[in-house]
C-alpha cells in the first residue's frame, strides 16, 4: 500500500522550531547548501515488522510472510543511538505493530530518551492487557485505520470480516486506558474509488470515537483500478467535497486542501491524481528536505531516507552491520542528498505527505543566516 499509511505523523518533526531557532536552521543550511554531513537526526520511523493479520486490497503486507526483523535488544540499541544523533521524535509502525510482544519494551526505551513517541497500528489485535501495558508509557500519538464508515466497507478494503468491529471496539480501550488526552488520536483513510463516498459519514463516525483527525490517503498502487479516475475524482471535488468540509468543521478537524481536496482543483492536478502522481508535480521544481533530517528503518534493518522510499531505491546501509550514525552520516545518504537536490526521486512523484513542510523550510532557507 501507499507507505504513507502512517499518516501525517512527518518525516520532519518540528519544523517551526528549525525554521526560527538558528541552532537548528544553520546545520541544516550548511549540509544543504556546502554538502556538510548533517548536524543532527530529527525524526526517525521505525517500520518494526512486515508481519499483518489483514489482507489489505492495497497492501503487500499481510500475505504470510514473516521476514527476518531486528530483534529487541537491536532496537533499543537503535533507539539509544537516535537519542545520541539528537532524535526529538520516533514513529513505530508495521506491519502490525501488535504483532510485536516486545512492544510495550521499545515504546518504554523511547519515552526513557525522551523523545517523542507515535504509533500506527490497525488495533484489531488490541487487548485490555495489553492497552493498560501499552498507555502506561508516553504514547503521544496514534495512527489508526478506518477505510469506509460501514462495516461492509472497511472489511472489503482490509481483507477480513469483522475488523471494523474490532478496531471500533479497541478504540473504546484507547479512550479508557489513554491519560491526560493522549494518545491523541488520528484517522487514517485510504481513498479508493470503492469508498470514497465515505469520507463525510467516517469524518462523523471518527469524532465520536475520540479523534483529533481524518486523514485521507489517495490510495498509492500499481492497482489502478483502486485510483479514482477524474470523472470520479471530480465527482469527489462538487459533491463530496464540501460535505467533507462540513462534517470537518463541526468536528473541529483541520481544513487545509490536503484534507479537504486531496486530489487537487486544476484540471493539470486532477490528472496527475488520477495517475497516483500526488504530488502533483511539486517536487519537479522543489527539493525535499526529509533525507537531511529523518530516516526510515525498516524490520530486517535496511535503512532509507523515508518510508516512500522503502523498497524504491536501493538501501543506505544495514543496522545489523552498522550503526545509526555512520549510516546517516554515511556516503551513500550523503549521494542521495545531493541527488534530491538535483533532481527528484521517482517516489517522489507518488508523495504528497511533506510538501507544506517543505515549503516552510525552503522559505527558512531562503532566508539570510544571522
Amino acid at each position: 500500500m501507499r507507505a504513507r499509511q502512517a499518516g501525517y505523523s512527518g518525516a520532519v518533526y518540528d519544523v517551526g522550531a528549525i525554521g526560527a531557532e538558528p541552532r537548528l536552521l544553520e546545520p541544516l543550511r550548511a549540509s544543504v547548501c556546502s554538502g556538510a554531513a548533517p548536524g543532527y537526526l530529527r525524526s526517525l520511523k521505525l517500520k518494526l515488522t512486515a508481519r499483518c493479520n489483514l489482507r489489505c486490497l492495497m497492501c503487500r503486507y499481510g500475505r504470510g510472510s514473516a521476514p527476518e526483523e531486528l530483534p529487541t535488544a537491536r532496537w533499543c540499541k537503535v533507539l539509544g543511538e537516535a537519542a545520541a544523533l539528537g532524535c526529538r521524535k520516533v514513529h513505530l509502525s508495521g506491519g502490525e505493530i501488535l504483532v510485536r510482544p516486545d512492544l510495550e519494551e521499545l515504546v518504554a526505551e523511547a519515552s526513557a530518551l525522551r523523545m517523542k513517541v507515535t504509533l500506527t497500528s490497525n488495533l484489531t489485535l488490541l487487548t485490555k492487557e495489553r492497552a493498560k501495558r501499552l498507555f502506561s508509557h508516553a504514547v503521544s500519538g496514534l495512527s489508526t485505520s478506518l477505510d469506509g464508515a460501514r462495516a461492509r466497507t472497511h472489511d472489503r478494503m482490509r481483507g477480513v470480516p469483522g475488523s471494523f468491529r474490532q478496531t471500533l471496539k479497541a478504540l473504546g480501550l484507547v479512550g479508557r486506558y489513554g491519560r491526560s488526552g493522549r494518545p491523541k488520536l488520528r484517522v487514517n483513510f485510504v481513498m479508493t474509488r470503492y469508498n470514497f463516498r465515505e469520507y463525510p459519514e467516517l469524518v462523523r463516525l471518527a469524532a465520536e470515537h475520540g479523534a483529533i483527525d481524518v486523514v485521507p490517503m489517495p490510495v498509492d498502487t500499481k492497482r489502478p483500478k483502486l485510483r479514482l479516475s477524474k470523472r470520479l475524482i471530480a465527482e469527489y471535488n462538487q459533491e463530496i467535497a464540501p460535505r467533507v468540509r462540513l462534517e470537518r468543521a463541526a468536528a473541529r478537524m483541520p481544513l487545509g486542501d490536503r484534507h479537504v481536496h486531496p486530489f487537487g482543483h486544476t484540471r493539470t492536478e486532477i490528472g496527475l491524481s488520477s495517475a497516483g502522481q500526488y504530488a502533483v508535480g511539486y517536487y519537479r521544481a522543489h527539493p525535499c528536505y526529509a533525507p537531511f533530517l529523518h530516516a526510515f528503518v525498516a524490520w530486517d534493518g535496511s535503512v532509507y531516507p523515508c518510508c516512500m522510499t522503502n523498497g524504491r531505491v536501493p538501501p543506505l546501509g544495514d543496522l545489523k552491520h552498522a550503526g545509526l550514525g555512520e549510516v546517516f552520516r554515511g556516503e551513500k545518504f550523503q549521494a542521495l542528498r545531493r541527488a534530491v537536490l538535483r533532481e527528484r526521486l521517482p517516489a517522489c512523484d507518488a508523495c504528497d505527505m511533506w510538501i507544506e513542510e517543505n515549503r516552510s523550510l525552503g522559505a527558512a532557507l531562503e532566508r539570510p543566516p544571522l
